[in-house]
């Protein structure tokens, strides 16, 4: 029997039975796992928070039929900081349902696995709520890239899902940013975030370039992520 090992993120679990917990994993070495884990919903709290989303593990797991079954595994950092404020909890759940939107079995992606690393620690002590926003932007910008769905600024302020690009006047599927909206867009494109933070931009602002590029991806890969979902008072309709 062949054991792997990796250092992984829960990203989504489903109760199964009266104790098993199957567990999505976006593992660093493998990409995206789903796991059955026996007996974890009667076991030790401290073993059961392994297994929670947006816990880091350490997972050995073995493959038996068509499932990946968990062998061991051991907490690295259970991000009790986000789970414990309610603001930054949604931004961290809203990266993990990206991740389970975008993400392909046993497809592995190391730059976004460091990416989503990097934004959970600084997530941990963050109480800047337009830092978070920003990071937020940048992380889906990311994904965009990563995604090969590259997009230019052209001309205008209405963003054409299909084509894009911006146009002057808006067509069917388009999205109409702000002059300052641009701008935080055309400096992502130009790999400027810390003038982003630096620059007197509203959090209304950052956050219509966030919807702008949750739809974007929604549009292309035919998916459904939606920030208002995870944090409140967010509109996005």
């Amino acid at each position: 029997m062949k054991f792997f090992d990796s250092n992984g993120i829960v990203i989504n679990k489903k109760d199964f039975g009266e104790a098993d917990r199957y567990i999505t994993i976006f593992t660093e070495t493998f990409g995206k796992v789903n796991v059955l884990v026996k007996g974890i919903r009667k076991s030790k709290k401290r073993e059961q928070s392994s297994t929670d989303i947006l816990a880091l593990s350490k997972f050995t797991f073995y493959k038996k039929g068509e499932n990946f079954i968990l062998s061991n595994l051991t907490t690295i950092d259970s991000f009790s900081e986000i789970k414990e404020n309610i603001d930054v909890l949604g931004i961290g759940l809203y990266i993990t349902s990206i991740l389970n939107s975008i993400l392909v079995d046993n497809n592995r992606k190391k730059e976004l696995f460091s990416l989503t690393l990097k934004s959970l620690n600084f997530l941990k002590s963050s109480n800047d709520e337009k830092k978070n926003y920003i990071l937020t932007a940048f992380y889906l910008f990311k994904v965009i890239k990563d995604e090969g769905l590259g997009f230019s600024t052209g001309e205008g302020y209405c963003f054409s899902f299909e084509r894009s690009t911006f146009l002057l006047e808006g067509i069917e599927g388009f999205f109409k940013v702000s002059p300052k909206e641009k701008d935080i867009i055309e400096k992502f494109l130009n790999d400027k975030v810390k003038s982003i933070i630096e620059e007197d931009y509203s959090i209304k602002e950052i956050k219509n370039v966030i919807f702008l590029f949750e739809r974007y991806l929604n549009f292309h890969l035919g998916i459904e992520l939606k920030l208002k979902n995870y944090l409140m008072g967010v509109e996005n309709d």
